[in-house]
């Protein structure tokens, strides 16, 4: 949730994948960097990948047979909401996935997603569910909640096993081969009575009295909210109250100071109401599930997060926030990020990310205002700053992002603007600031801030300045990009956000807006969609000399090379040795798991390793979702 620091400016290699022919079909699914201006803009069924489908089209789609129903939902207006997952026998094609909107007549009115026909397997299912999950515990320890399911890559037909470690503040998500085990990819999915609340206001709260003993529990039990005692563990202990007046508080709202408590469980509560009375949506999952919340989670934490399961609140330093639950918007923002997992499941890292981030942003806005306007929240007037309730920081800008003015905080208002960055998952908390200010265009009409010094920050642009974005007002653009955002594909584009949020409301009132606001960011027509993110390395367990990692590595990487040298007493030669230092790492290992050597940061000269004294060994390569470096080439072995 906290602005990300910087350690350095990365750069990040755009790379093509080649492309994909699916199988007896013709059809030729391409993954290609995003553009703003390249194909169709809503693409087309007779090749694969993404699309949107409107008019005649939708209502002569038929859903493939090689697809199986996820969940569906009742949709604004009577109508419904339906999404499909693509199948390779038992594998889950990776981002086949489709969404079908009807009328409250049953007729298709938009089809948004992705699909890749004719698709086969290339590799067998050698390694099994729980061989997976042991490659994944050597790298990470078997603790946690554990779950898989097995996908495939449309990019190449292999088969791999997704692999999730839920912890209390992480979720680890492996993607490991089914024949190999080799690690593809490896990311952590966290993206982070009466009472007296944060900001000194006396909130209704609805708890649960057990004997002489009043309990943060709602009395449907739709919301918990518990205590961590400023430890990082959770859920806690769920808070207390003896008389149901919960205005018990200490300095700085350490533990157990009952007012971040009051906020979180109130909060979630009018986002529980939002989402129910606006979108007809039964919790987050629609499916009625419990919120649950923590407070004072850790020591001085001036952040939050959504671990998959639950939320969690730090207390704040006191100097840059206090408590985070103290402010609507944040909790909003955050629990918006389980309506995301139940339902696109956008990818957490580069466009698809800050789509994530940026639906979190405008679902959480929206929130704050539908509080205001009912009087839920009357200590703090809406506004389309995120986070400014709690966030204190004298010499920045208030909020952690501002909507209608993104370059206030250095953020992108338009996509020629875009960061390239290897840092922040690839800048999602930085580049939503592109799709937000779409939103808020679309609410308030107008031009982009950076047309003509609009905007406070003195920014200024002159790309698509000519746009004039007409005002659909809250309510209709809370549901045109709901529809659209709840509807993409879990590896979408800015390009995918915008086709199927016009999808949605083509042959509506809202169409001219809808597409004027993407227009003005520059978000145009005949945009590329996306396509599968390209792992961060690839492992290979019979390397041949020379090998290597991709130059620049991606974040998140944890691959590891084999070399087989036939006889025992060899050593590695690196001809380039280049990793983020302290933060990224390459270790050489014998062929009994044995680590040698590790080397992190530039080494200018090369590297020979220590001596290995088995007939094999192996390179093993990791990063975090910071910056990014060349990483190594292996060019020789030497005796020794």
């Amino acid at each position: 949730m906290k602005r990300p620091v910087i350690r350095r400016p990365g750069v990040v290699a755009l790379l093509a994948a080649a492309a994909l022919i699916a199988a007896g079909s013709g059809f030729t699914a391409s993954a290609q960097p995003s553009s703003p201006a390249a194909s169709n803009s809503t693409g087309s069924f007779a090749r694969g990948g993404s699309f949107t489908l409107t008019g005649a089209d939708a209502r002569a789609f038929a859903v493939p047979k090689d697809v199986v129903k996820v969940w569906s939902a009742k949709a604004a207006g009577g109508g419904t909401q339906t999404r499909y997952q693509q199948q390779v026998g038992a594998a889950k094609v990776l981002g086949g996935q489709l969404t079908v909107l009807t009328d409250k007549a049953g007729e298709a009115t938009a089809v948004i997603g992705a699909y890749f026909p004719g698709l086969k397997a290339k590799n067998s299912a050698a390694v099994t569910a729980s061989g997976a999950r042991g490659v994944a515990a050597k790298r990470i320890g078997s603790t946690g909640k554990w779950s898989s399911s097995l996908r495939i890559d449309p990019r190449d037909g292999r088969l791999f096993h997704e692999v999730i470690n839920q912890r209390t503040d992480h979720r680890w998500v492996h993607w490991v081969d089914a024949a190999s085990g080799a690690v593809k990819k490896q990311y952590d999915a966290v993206a982070h009575g009466d009472g007296t609340g944060v900001k000194g206001d006396t909130k209704t709260l609805d708890t649960t009295r057990i004997g002489s003993t009043y309990f943060l529990r709602s009395r449907d039990l739709r919301q918990e909210t518990y205590d961590a005692g400023n430890t990082a563990t959770q859920p806690g202990t769920i808070m207390t109250d003896a008389d149901d007046h919960w205005n018990f508080n200490l300095p700085k709202w350490r533990s157990p100071s009952q007012a971040p408590g009051v906020d979180a469980h109130y909060y979630t509560n009018v986002t529980d109401d939002f989402y129910r009375g606006t979108f007809g949506r039964n919790s987050l999952d629609n499916n009625g599930m419990q919120m649950i919340s923590t407070v004072h989670y850790a020591n001085r934490y001036c952040n939050a997060f959504w671990n998959g399961e639950q939320m969690a609140y730090g207390d704040g330093d006191g100097q840059t926030c206090i408590p985070l639950s103290g402010a609507v918007d944040v909790v909003g923002h955050e629990l918006t990020h389980g309506v995301t997992q139940f339902t696109s499941n956008l990818i957490y890292e580069n466009e698809s990310g800050a789509l994530n981030e940026s639906f979190s942003d405008m679902m959480g806005t929206t929130i704050e205002y539908y509080a205001a306007t009912r009087g839920l929240d009357p200590a703090a007037p809406p506004d389309w700053l995120i986070a400014e309730d709690i966030y204190l920081a004298p010499d920045a800008a208030p909020g952690f992002r501002n909507m209608s003015d993104p370059q206030e905080d250095l953020d992108p208002d338009h996509y020629s603007e875009f960061i390239v960055t290897t840092a922040d998952s690839g800048g999602v908390h930085s580049n939503s600031g592109i799709p937000n200010h779409a939103y808020y265009l679309a609410v308030n009409g107008g031009k982009n801030a950076g047309c003509d010094a609009v905007g406070s920050s003195g920014h200024t642009h002159t790309l698509d300045c000519g746009v004039t974005v007409p005002a659909l007002g809250l309510a209709r653009a809370a549901q045109v990009f709901y529809a659209g955002f709840t509807s993409l594909p879990e590896y979408a584009n800015m390009c995918d956000a915008r086709n199927a949020t016009v999808a949605i409301a083509a042959g509506t009132a809202n169409a001219a807006g809808t597409t004027a606001a993407w227009d003005a960011v520059g978000i145009h027509s005949g945009c590329t969609p996306g396509t599968p993110p390209p792992p961060p390395c690839v492992s290979n367990p019979n390397a041949t000399i020379p090998f290597e990692s991709p130059h620049p590595y991606g974040n998140n990487a944890n691959c590891t090379w084999t070399y087989n040298n036939g006889t025992a007493g060899f050593a590695f030669h690196f001809s380039m040795l280049d990793t983020e230092k302290d933060y990224d790492y390459v270790y050489v290992l014998d062929g009994n798991g044995n680590t040698l050597a590790t080397y992190t940061g530039l080494h200018r000269r090369g590297a020979t390793s220590p001596c290995i004294t088995t007939p094999t060994g192996s390179v093993r390569l990791t990063s975090d979702s910071g910056v990014v470096a060349q990483g190594f080439i292996v060019d020789a072995v030497v005796p020794c």
